[in-house]
């Protein structure tokens, strides 16, 4: 009977306390404000902790940008060049583009589309490229044609077409040096239908007046246009010739034959089939592939010589070759521009 009076008596109080507390205190408008504000607090912050959120992931840095699709424009590679100076590989396409590549090589830094519009000679496939200065880039094609990339206000642009004089139609050219000494131009030849190997050495050479109606011809309606113009003082026609630049041209200086006296018997007969691909100075040594024998001749230009021997990797098909880092890498035709269709046969 003493517990059901306690228990009771406890429930009596509860019940009281809760109709007092109701009375006096939830009643009060300001306090049930702020109690659901309370309330909705607590679900919204239920709400985010049973959302899933993503891990927060760092800026991307500039250096590590995916330019895949940039370095999928280099199709069909025919010519390579790594320019120690710049630090770049300059590329040339058999679709006749030329693209300057970052030294790690994953990001076209610049680009040019060779154009044939107001250029006097057509060109076919390219048999060498060799960047003179930070400047200037000469690459020559197999018909003989010399064609000059420099940069221009920071941008690469083409200049003007020049056709090699004394090149003969059974002369079949490949490779392409530079004597930084003589500033010759140094292309090789093997000559149609026989075994003999050249050196030639091309230099350019400035034209005398009588030797140069070719080109006054080819200026000749813009000449006689200008003189038609009467408010072109004798004054500024006398300051345009002294500042003009005098005609030049690109001509086979001398040739060099080369013998192969002192080559192996194997690698002799190999020689008989000699396709030569690319060409390397290196020392003072000049270096051929001939990627279908998968022989590596070395030509010593002072005594006159050359042999080779046998390289083992498979560079079948390969365009050319480039010297980086003193180490020489044979160009394996590849279907878009990548480090790894670059083997090395030294």
């Amino acid at each position: 009977m003493k517990r059901s009076y306690v228990l009771y008596t406890t429930l009596f109080a509860v019940v009281v306390g809760v109709i007092l507390c109701y009375v006096f205190v939830f009643s009060d408008e300001d306090i049930q404000s702020q109690i659901a504000s309370t309330f909705e607090k607590i679900d919204i912050q239920t709400s985010h902790q049973s959302t899933s959120v993503p891990p927060v992931e760092a800026s991307p840095d500039e250096e590590d940008i995916d330019t895949t699709d940039a370095l999928e424009q280099i199709q069909e590679i025919d010519e390579v060049y790594y320019s120690d100076t710049i630090g770049s590989y300059l590329v040339l396409t058999k679709n006749k583009e030329f693209f300057e590549v970052s030294g790690n090589a994953n990001r076209v830094n610049s680009s040019l589309i060779l154009e044939n519009e107001g250029q006097p000679y057509r060109f076919g496939e390219f048999i060498g490229m060799r960047m003179i200065s930070e400047e200037k880039i000469y690459a020559v094609t197999a018909n003989g044609v010399l064609v000059t990339i420099e940069r221009v206000e920071g941008r690469w642009t083409e200049q003007r077409r020049k056709l090699i004089k004394g090149i003969a139609s059974t002369d079949r050219l490949f490779g392409l040096g530079y004597d930084e000494e003589t500033k010759r131009m140094i292309i090789m030849s093997r000559l149609e239908d026989t075994p003999d190997v050249e050196l030639l050495y091309v230099q350019e050479r400035t034209l005398e007046e009588e030797t140069v109606d070719d080109s006054e011809a080819e200026t000749g309606t813009a000449t006689e246009t200008d003189s038609d113009d009467d408010s072109t003082s004798t004054t500024d026609e006398a300051d345009s010739e002294a500042v003009a630049e005098p005609k030049t041209e690109w001509a086979v200086e001398s040739r060099k034959p080369l013998t192969t006296e002192g080559m192996s018997a194997s690698i002799q007969q190999k020689f008989e089939n000699f396709r030569g691909v690319g060409l390397v100075e290196r020392q003072g040594r000049i270096y051929v592939l001939d990627s279908e024998e998968l022989v590596l001749y070395t030509v010593n230009p002072d005594e006159g010589t050359m042999n080779g021997q046998m390289v083992t990797p498979r560079v079948y098909g390969s365009t050319g070759m480039f010297l980086q880092d003193n180490e020489i890498f044979a160009i394996v035709r590849p279907d878009v521009f990548d480090l790894d269709d670059f083997v090395s046969v030294d």
